[in-house]
C-alpha cells in the first residue's frame, strides 16, 4: 500500500469514516474509494476529487479537534512545515494525501513559509472551498468585539453558505457567545424549504434579538449564488457558490476603502427597501405593545404559548390591584393600569367562552424555583411598566391559583407542565396565534427584548415547533388532573415556605 493511501486509510479510521460514508458525502462510487485505499488509483495535487477530500476530511477534523493529531501523524511521515494557520494545515492534509505530495513537500518549506509574500498576502487571496472559508471567518470574527455590527446579504434562500456545518457553527456560536448584532438581507425566490431550514438553524439567535432577517422577493434564476459579509469599516467578504454546490464555494476578501464605503451604503439602501420578519419594540408601555398583548388573547382564534414563568393574566382583578400598589402606582397611574388589565381579562374569558382554544407549556423548574424564592422574575410589561419586575410570593400563589381555576372550569384552558425546558424557550415566552401572528418576549441578563411577527413563514415555522413539542407530552384528560395535581403542590409549598395563609384569598375568572 502506498504512503498516500496509508495516509487516507488512517485518516477515515481515526475520525470512524467508512468507504460508503466518505463515497455518499462526495457524491462518488464506493468503489472509488476501494481503489484509493488500495493504491491502485491516485489522487493528484491537480485533481478536483482531492479538494472535495480534504475539505470533507478537515471539515471533520476541526469539529472534532483532531488537529494536533493530523499535524502529528504528518510529521511522522517527514511532511513538516510552519502551520501558520488553519488554511496551511489543509495545504499540508492535501500534500499528505497526494500520490504526487511527496516531491512538493521537498519545497513546502518554501512555498508556505510564513516568510515568503504568498504568505503576507494570504489575506487577500481567494479562499477556495468551505473550509478555507469556514477558517477565515472563524479568524475574523474571533477578532472582533464583543457587540459588534455584522451585515450579511445572501442573493437568494437557496445559497448553502450559512446552512453548511463548519459555517452555520461558527457563526451560531460567535453570535451567541460574543453578542454580535446581525442583519441579514435574503432575496427570496419560491424555497420555502430553503428558507424554512435557515430559520431552524439559526432560531435561538432569532429569538434571542440578536438576528434581524429581511427578505425582498425577486424571481431570477442565479447563475451563482453569492453571500456577501460587512464587518464594519475594516471588511467586505464576498462568497460565490454554484446552484448544486457541486463545486466548492470561492470566497474573496477586499480591504479597499472606497468599495467597502459603496458595500455599506448600498446595504443600507436594500436593508431599507425590503421587508423585516421580525419588528423588535422596545420595552415601554406604548400603545401598540398593549394592543399586540390584547390582540393575542381577546382577539378570537386559539393561542399557544410556551413561558418559562408564569401568566399575569391569570391573577384575578383584585390580585392585579394589589400587585400594581405594590409596585408603588397611585392615582391616575394606577387606575389606567387596572383598567387595561381589566380590558384584557374580559378579552380572555369572553374568548374562552367560545370555542376558542388556549393551550400553555410551564416549565417544572422554574415553578419550583418559584416556590422555593417566593418571587417569580417576568417582562414588566405586564405591568405596564418597562424593563424586568419581580412578583413577591402573594402575586406568585394568585397566578398559580388562577391557573388551578381555570384548568377546573374551563375546558378550552389546557396546561402542559414540562420536565425538561427546551434550551430555545429558557429566558422567554412564545405567543402564537395560530396561523396569524407570533409575539417572542424575554430577557437577556436584565434586557428586556419583544419581538414581534405576522409573517407566515415565521409563524408556520414556530408553529410546527411549538406542536411537535405538545405532541411529544400526548395530552389528555389524564394530562390535565396531572397539571393541576403539581400546580395544587406549587401553591402549597409557597404558601409553606413563605408563610401565606392556607387560601390566598384571590379568584380568578
Amino acid at each position: 500500500m502506498s504512503k498516500p493511501a496509508t495516509s487516507l486509510k488512517k485518516t477515515m479510521e481515526h475520525l470512524d469514516i467508512s468507504n460508503i460514508a466518505l463515497a455518499k458525502a462526495l457524491n462518488i462510487d464506493p468503489s472509488l474509494i476501494s481503489r484509493w485505499l488500495t493504491g491502485k488509483r491516485q489522487i493528484k495535487l491537480s485533481s478536483e476529487a482531492l479538494n472535495k477530500v480534504s475539505d470533507y476530511l478537515m471539515d471533520k477534523i476541526q469539529s472534532m479537534n483532531y488537529s494536533d493529531w493530523l499535524k502529528r501523524q504528518m510529521e511522522l511521515d517527514g511532511l513538516v512545515f510552519d502551520y501558520a494557520s488553519s488554511g496551511d494545515l489543509l495545504k499540508g492534509l492535501k500534500i499528505w494525501l497526494a500520490s504526487d505530495g511527496h516531491d512538493v513537500s521537498k519545497t513546502v518549506d518554501i512555498i508556505y513559509s510564513t516568510g515568503t509574500s504568498a504568505a503576507a498576502d494570504s489575506e487577500n487571496r481567494v479562499k477556495t472551498g468551505f473550509v478555507e472559508i469556514s477558517v477565515f471567518l472563524n479568524e475574523v470574527l474571533a477578532l472582533l468585539p464583543d457587540n459588534s455590527k455584522i451585515d450579511i446579504h445572501m442573493s437568494n434562500e437557496d445559497a448553502g453558505l450559512l446552512l453548511h456545518e463548519s459555517i452555520s457553527r461558527i457563526l451560531f456560536d460567535s453570535i451567541l457567545e460574543k453578542r454580535f448584532q446581525v442583519r441579514l438581507i435574503l432575496s427570496l425566490t419560491s424555497n420555502t424549504m430553503a428558507m424554512s431550514h435557515l430559520l431552524s438553524h439559526y432560531l435561538q439567535a432569532i429569538v434571542e434579538g440578536l438576528l434581524t432577517i429581511s427578505v425582498a422577493h425577486s424571481m431570477t434564476q442565479a447563475i451563482t449564488h453569492q453571500s456577501t459579509f460587512v464587518f464594519g469599516d475594516e471588511l467586505v467578504f464576498i462568497v460565490n457558490e454554484t446552484p448544486k454546490n457541486i463545486a466548492p464555494p470561492i470566497g474573496m476578501t477586499v480591504h479597499e476603502e472606497s468599495f467597502i464605503e459603496e458595500a455599506k451604503k448600498s446595504f443600507e439602501r436594500a436593508f431599507n427597501f425590503s421587508q423585516v420578519l421580525f419588528r423588535r419594540y422596545n420595552d415601554d408601555y406604548s400603545r401598540n405593545i398593549l394592543e399586540i398583548l390584547h390582540q393575542e388573547y381577546g382577539a378570537p382564534g386559539n393561542l399557544d404559548v410556551i413561558k418559562d414563568n408564569i401568566n399575569p393574566l391569570c391573577m384575578s382583578l383584585e390580585a392585579y390591584d394589589r400587585a400594581l400598589k405594590s409596585f408603588g402606582h397611585k392615582g391616575e397611574q394606577f387606575k389606567w393600569r387596572s383598567a387595561e388589565f381589566e380590558r384584557f381579562k374580559i378579552g380572555m374569558n369572553d374568548n374562552l367562552n367560545t370555542d376558542t382554544v388556549f393551550r400553555e407549556m410551564l416549565s417544572i423548574k422554574r415553578l419550583k424555583q418559584i416556590a422555593e424564592e417566593g418571587t417569580c422574575k417576568m417582562p414588566a410589561l405586564y405591568f405596564m411598566n418597562a424593563g424586568i419586575t419581580y412578583l413577591d410570593a402573594p402575586g406568585c400563589l394568585a397566578i398559580i391559583e388562577g391557573y388551578i381555576e381555570y384548568l377546573k372550569g374551563v375546558p378550552n384552558f389546557h396546561v402542559v407542565i414540562l420536565d425538561d425546558m427546551p434550551i430555545i424557550n429558557e429566558n422567554c415566552c412564545w405567543h402564537l396565534k395560530q396561523n396569524r401572528e407570533i409575539t417572542l418576549n424575554g430577557w437577556i441578563d436584565e434586557e428586556h427584548i419583544i419581538l414581534h411577527s405576522n409573517q407566515l413563514m415565521l409563524t408556520h415555522e414556530f408553529q410546527m415547533i411549538y406542536n411537535e413539542m405538545w405532541n411529544r407530552e400526548n395530552y389528555s384528560e389524564g394530562q390535565r388532573k396531572k397539571s393541576i395535581s403539581i400546580l395544587q403542590d406549587i401553591a402549597e409549598q409557597l404558601k409553606k415556605n413563605h408563610n401565606l395563609p392556607q387560601r390566598g384569598g384571590y379568584k380568578s375568572g
